[in-house]
């Protein structure tokens, strides 16, 4: 009789223990996994185009060719000039933008000077119901490249499809980069085909 008392007693302990051990392992379990979620909410993973386009790592994912900096280059055009954005979108697109530049070009638009002309010709875009439709640049076989002053350089031509209205043209332009630390950076732009580089 005092033995199965024993063993009941016995049986109720270990009962209780392993019931302690599963109600902290699910105790646990569930505060990893709230935990995992909070972590999961406060990371914000971008939607939008100029969402994307500003959390854009440029220092280690810079384009390597020069057409692939020319594709970057219009798809910030497009999204500035088609969207509409708050003013710190478009601050920090302008941000992003100015890391395709060369240093000569940076020093040429200052960049809050450089915000404000976007700003001007944003409205005149809206204005005129003007929006790049599209953009193309062309194919690599017929880039020239120069060394100029020993820093090699390249010209190629890019075009971009408009509609203003229910009017559609192509702009075309010209754009020359140059090699900085190893990446293709924007120098200068013209409409004209560039002539008298060595």
């Amino acid at each position: 009789m005092i033995e199965n008392k024993k063993k009941k007693k016995r049986n109720l302990i270990t009962f209780v223990v392993i019931m302690c051990v599963m109600v902290t392992g699910i105790l646990v379990f569930y505060y990893q996994y709230m935990k995992k979620q909070q972590t999961q909410d406060k990371v914000h993973t971008p939607k939008t185009e100029a969402e994307k386009l500003i959390a854009k790592d440029l220092e280690s994912g810079y384009p390597e060719t020069p057409k692939e900096v020319m594709k970057l280059f219009s798809r910030f055009n497009q999204c500035i000039y088609n969207k509409a954005l708050s003013e710190e979108e478009l601050s920090s697109l302008v941000s992003q933008l100015r890391m395709l530049y060369s240093e000569d070009l940076k020093e040429r638009n200052e960049r809050k000077k450089k915000e404000q002309e976007i700003i001007a010709d944003v409205k005149e875009y809206r204005k005129n119901e003007k929006k790049i439709v599209n953009y193309t640049i062309d194919e690599e076989r017929n880039y020239q490249y120069k060394t100029v002053d020993n820093r090699e350089m390249v010209h190629l031509k890019y075009s971009y499809f408009m509609r203003e209205g229910d009017k559609y043209s192509t702009w075309n332009q010209r754009a020359v980069l140059v090699k900085e630390n190893d990446k293709w950076k924007i120098m200068g732009f013209g409409a004209a085909p560039l002539e008298g580089a060595k």
